[in-house]
């Protein structure tokens, strides 16, 4: 089961195996976590999916790439290039993959958007649910940079005493994020036709649930108190793709993940992630990431290759 975008889960993305994590929760019980990327050979190309999730991942940068692309939603967003000790911020409800061309070395801060809606209540400010950063943003800042730093000695080497201080920067970072960027608050403006915010986490939740049986409309449709069509409508309003066309995607970034063992046929792949067959699964995935699934997979026996010498 998907259980957030840091640790082991997000080292998959980068493949990477067991990348270094601390981890703390707001007091409401909502997790946070920071993960260290760390990548010592250029040219080492796409990252797999990062994880359809209602999250953001602020990135703090500790060494400069002279190439940054990013892809959101199956587009190029940006392609620029970044300095040491500057932050980007990914949505990941935007399905972010990245292209790395240089040995880099970033910090990955797993924040839910519950969490910085919590921290914004505790502030005495309107809950905030977004933060006003565009994915093509990529900016200095003292605080952010300070607590990455103050962190940094802290990974692989904590202890139940440092617990204490990981929470307080952690839980610190999220109220920071709240209060400096924090955007639209809980009274979004409506778009005529869409779903609820209630009715999209729950239609999507259901998806990731039966990802690999499929579910019906109406099935999604009940559970939202709408008809069939009224959620098919306002599902392709909120998100810009179908239902059906939503749960295609998700499968193929569980198919990413699995395409990491050599030993797992692509025909097994198609058949664990749900798609009627190799076919069917290669057609959507070459349709969302540009490339064939056996030119993907090769591309990433080829970083497993340069990584090892």
């Amino acid at each position: 089961m998907y259980c957030g975008a840091y640790g082991d889960r997000l080292g998959r993305s980068f493949h990477l195996s067991n990348p270094p994590v601390l981890h703390s929760q707001t007091r409401r019980g909502v997790r946070l976590a920071v993960t260290e990327v760390r990548i010592d050979q250029s040219g080492y190309g796409m990252t797999s999916p990062m994880g359809n999730d209602d999250a953001y991942l602020v990135c703090l940068n500790m060494r400069k790439q002279s190439t940054h692309e990013l892809w959101c939603d199956g587009r190029s967003v940006c392609s620029t290039s970044y300095d040491g000790g500057t932050t980007y911020v990914l949505d990941l409800r935007r399905d972010p993959i990245a292209y790395i061309s240089d040995p880099m070395h970033s910090l990955y801060f797993y924040m839910p958007r519950q969490a910085i809606g919590e921290a914004s209540v505790e502030l005495g400010k309107t809950r905030i649910i977004d933060l006003a950063i565009q994915p093509d943003q990529c900016f200095p800042d003292t605080i952010i940079n300070s607590i990455g730093q103050t962190l940094l000695p802290i990974f692989n080497r904590a202890t139940a005493a440092k617990q204490t201080l990981v929470d307080h920067l952690l839980q610190g970072l999220c109220t920071y994020m709240a209060s400096t960027y924090g955007g639209s608050s809980e009274r979004p403006e409506i778009v005529r036709g869409a779903l609820a915010p209630w009715q999209q986490r729950q239609v999507t939740q259901m998806m990731r649930e039966r990802v690999f049986e499929g579910i019906s409309i109406n099935e999604m449709a009940e559970a939202c108190g709408l008809s069939a069509g009224a959620l098919a409508r306002g599902f392709k309003k909120s998100t810009g793709m179908s239902p059906h066309q939503w749960l295609l995607s998700h499968r193929v970034d569980l198919a990413l993940e699995l395409m990491a063992d050599p030993d797992v046929s692509l025909a097994e792949i198609a058949f664990n992630t749900g798609f009627s067959d190799q076919s069917h699964f290669s057609r959507v995935f070459t349709q969302k990431m540009g490339v064939a699934p056996g030119a993907w997979r090769k591309s990433l026996a080829n970083n497993k290759r340069v990584e090892a010498a």
